[in-house]
């Protein structure tokens, strides 16, 4: 407050009365605090009618603020009455509403009492149209469940409609009904109810399976075949699922179904037929006609079986995925009488389309000139491989297995056949002269190199090892024993000396190939027998003619054929100056090793027999000398002792 309002209060105060009062007043002012809240807001809504501070108005400040409270009121009353006369209208309206509300109760009492029977009669119409709903609803539920609508029945009995996904999808649920109605007959006894329903349902499906069939010819017989051929190669298509469903359906009708997949197989017979002669007079993207090859029957049997393994292992897939998964969801009613094709029967009539030409070709390769061993040996390999690889795709009796087999056999005996025939040549052709070398001959090298050949073409083969020695037994027989006996007969032309080398040459050289090989141990040891029995027969020539070239012979029989009593020196290859003069000449021949040259032995080609051949010669030689030491040492005319003698011999 200013200077100017104490003055005021100052002289408006009485002098003494008032003393005290202006002291409490001027506290209480003094007590205010004017940056507070409520000060600042009382300050402000005075300043809207307290515009001029001057004596007057602080005198009058306030009967200002009551008359302006005045004036709030007078205000706040004329807008309290326009709704207090808005209130009065609302109960003038609420009495109006209450007095018509008692008008309409009373009306309702009175329309109540006239009305009460025909509500008693609406809920009994009420209970009865409930009753009648629910069954309704199981009515219908019924019906659903055990019959179909006219248009379905429509549907499946009319020729004009498509098979399509409707079809299907009807048919299953006539089959859900008949199932439903089966097991209705087994445990809620409604036996008349039941049948009926299973009769005229009967005949429905009867229809169905008809349509069904007939379709499927249609797919397989009219214009759809190539399309047909295309769906089932490709094993996708849109055709190739509604045949499918078609069949999982008349699988519970096996007579239907068989004759479907009779059908089918004869297209796809037909089909593997065509591509099979594509394949060999044309070829395709990837490969060369097959019958270009028609010169090397090797190349030409391989590639069409090659073709026609790769061929049946994929026809497998697409009739296992077509046929086997056609019981998933279709019931077994088949009875034991007739039983559904399943997909390996399918398959085997499919690839038997491809037997007559295979066989005609087979034949054809048989026929033509001679190629030669080793070709015919591996195409009976090739047939022989692939009938046992066929096993994993076709049954063992298929035909085109059989096929296979018969002819490996035919090619196999073919193959003796011709051994046979090298052999008779052989038989011909025997040389009237030998080699002065004692080499192996040369028709033995000819042949026991194309053996080799044959032994490393047989030891890929997919024969058991128990089996492999019986059953490559006659190829040996075939290509080996003629050689024995014409060995045999060579050496009998030959000189004594040299006869045993060219057959170890020989022997050795048959056995050669077959050492490592588990499946020809017979035959090896009898090679080993043969050798043994021409070494022994060598080394006891070679030391023969040896022994008598030194002149030991002669005096060692002496001695054998001395009469007991009889002095050594009576006889006259053993008195001692003749007897000195042979042992010199066996000791020289000892050092110099010149009369102990052995060159047969020399002639013989493998170096473990060389060797073996000249330690028994030298064998034979020390045993003479120690049987003739023994006999004369009494005559002192033995320089070297026998130890001495296998010392310079290398025993």
């Amino acid at each position: 407050l200013s200077g100017s309002s104490f003055e005021f209060f100052a002289m408006a105060a009485p002098p003494a009365a008032s003393k005290a009062a202006l002291d409490k007043k001027i506290q209480k002012l003094l007590s205010l605090r004017p940056e507070s809240q409520p000060v600042r807001e009382s300050l402000s809504c005075m300043s809207g009618f307290f515009v001029e501070n001057s004596l007057y108005t602080r005198r009058n400040l306030r009967s200002t603020v009551e008359a302006q409270n005045i004036e709030l009121h007078n205000s706040f009353v004329s807008k309290f009455e326009q709704i207090e006369n808005a209130v009065e209208d609302m109960c003038a309206c609420v009495d109006e509403l209450d007095h018509a509300c008692e008008q309409a109760t009373t009306e309702l009492r009175r329309s109540r009492s006239r009305t009460s029977s025909i509500l008693e009669q609406a809920t009994r119409l009420r209970v009865t149209l409930a009753s009648a709903r629910e069954k309704q609803q199981i009515l219908d539920r019924f019906l659903s469940k055990f019959q179909l609508s006219p248009q379905s029945v429509a549907t499946l009995r009319s020729m004009d409609t498509p098979i399509d996904e409707r079809f299907f999808a009807l048919l299953g649920e006539l089959q859900q009904v008949r199932a439903n109605t089966r097991q209705m007959l087994t445990t809620c006894g409604q036996q008349t109810s039941g049948v009926d329903i299973l009769h005229s349902t009967g005949e429905v499906l009867e229809v169905a399976y008809e349509r069904l069939f007939v379709w499927v010819q249609q797919q397989c017989r009219g214009l759809e075949h190539a399309q047909l051929l295309q769906s089932l190669a490709r094993g996708d298509a849109p055709g190739l699922r509604g045949l499918k469903r078609a069949l999982c359906v008349m699988r519970e009708r096996p007579v239907y179904f068989n004759h479907c997949a009779r059908d089918i197989a004869k297209v796809r017979k037909q089909y593997l037929v065509q591509r099979f002669q594509a394949a060999l007079s044309q070829g395709d993207e990837h490969s060369r006609p097959i019958e270009i090859h028609g010169y090397d029957p090797v190349r030409f049997v391989g590639d069409m079986l090659a073709w026609i393994h790769q061929t049946a292992a994929s026809e497998k897939e697409v009739l296992a995925t077509f046929f086997d998964t056609l019981s998933e969801g279709a019931a077994d009613t088949a009875s034991d009488a007739v039983a559904p094709l399943g997909a390996e029967t399918v398959l085997e009539f499919v690839i038997e389309g491809l037997v007559e030409p295979l066989q005609v070709r087979l034949e054809r390769v048989l026929q033509a000139g001679s190629p030669g061993i080793i070709p015919i040996f591996k195409v009976s390999q090739q047939l022989s491989y692939y009938s046992s690889t066929l096993l994993t795709v076709l049954a063992e009796s298929s035909a085109l297995v059989e096929l296979c087999t018969n002819s490996a056999a035919r090619y196999y005996q073919k193959f003796l056949d011709l051994w046979d025939a090298q052999a008779q040549r052989v038989r011909q052709n025997v040389p009237k002269t030998y080699s002065s070398d004692l080499t192996t001959p040369h028709f033995v090298t000819e042949t026991v190199n194309i053996l080799l050949e044959v032994l490393t073409i047989y030891e890929t083969a997919l024969v058991p090892d128990e089996q492999r020695e019986h059953d490559f037994h006659p190829v040996l027989s075939a290509a080996l024993d003629p050689l024995v006996g014409q060995c045999m007969q060579i050496a009998a032309a030959m000189d004594p000396g040299d006869a045993p080398v060219m057959l170890i040459n020989a022997f050795s050289f048959m056995q050669a190939p077959l050492r490592k090989y588990v499946f020809t141990v017979r035959r090896v040891e009898l090679y080993a027998s043969l050798i043994e029995e021409q070494m022994k027969l060598l080394v006891d020539r070679q030391a023969e003619a040896l022994l008598t070239r030194l002149g030991m012979s002669e005096r060692i029989q002496a001695i054998r054929d001395r009469p007991p009593g009889t002095s050594l020196q009576s006889i006259p290859c053993l008195e001692p100056m003749a007897l000195s003069q042979c042992l010199r000449s066996f000791y020289t021949a000892l050092f110099t090793l010149g009369t102990l040259a052995l060159p047969q032995i020399e002639k013989i080609a493998v170096r473990n027999l060389r060797s073996e051949a000249r330690t028994g010669v030298a064998h034979k030689v020390d045993e003479a000398y120690a049987e003739l030491y023994e006999q004369i040492q009494e005559l002192g005319v033995a320089t070297h002792t026998p130890e001495q003698v296998r010392a310079l011999l290398e025993l």
